[in-house]
């Protein structure tokens, strides 16, 4: 699957106004199922309508999209954060980072320290919100571009769904 066909399909879009970005400077995974993001901030332009992060909080974000060539299920991970310090108009550090999930998803690639996640914010302005408990999440390379897991493993999804 071509690069144009993969990002519109999973409707991976930079520059939106929704966009929500998540960055860190390492990637930790010590325990099974969880990953600690060291130095992590929010930035990207949902930040302008979003309203204040509070500390100690989570949301549920959602990487099937992305992920569903490994997952036979629904992919869903845990963002948490602990302290949050507003530190420019455009980036939210956040302390104590954890992205944890089913650790039968193990088998997904791990992220990388220059890796980071653009997350979709549009179903989730006030009215809209609890309708839709999770974000969509895409992983993104240090080039900028989402991750095309069907380049490497899309014969394995097509032999394991003919058989």
């Amino acid at each position: 699957m071509d690069d144009k066909t993969f990002e519109k399909m999973i409707g991976f879009m930079l520059g939106e106004k929704y966009k929500l970005e998540i960055h860190w400077s390492k990637a930790d995974y010590k325990t099974e199922g969880v990953c600690i993001l060291k130095d992590a901030y929010f930035s990207g332009p949902a930040l302008q309508i979003a309203e204040e992060i509070q500390p100690n909080n989570s949301m549920l974000l959602d990487f099937y999209k992305q992920y569903y060539i490994f997952a036979e299920n629904v992919y869903i991970a845990t963002f948490a954060w602990g302290a949050v310090k507003y530190v420019s108009e455009g980036k939210i550090m956040l302390s104590d980072v954890t992205l944890s999930h089913d650790t039968e998803l193990n088998r997904v690639p791990k992220l990388k320290d220059d890796d980071y996640l653009v997350i979709d914010t549009e179903d989730h302005e006030a009215e809209k919100h609890s309708q839709h408990p999770t974000y969509v999440t895409i992983v993104v390379n240090v080039d900028g571009k989402a991750y095309n897991f069907w380049n490497y493993h899309g014969i394995y999804r097509k032999a394991k769904d003919n058989a």
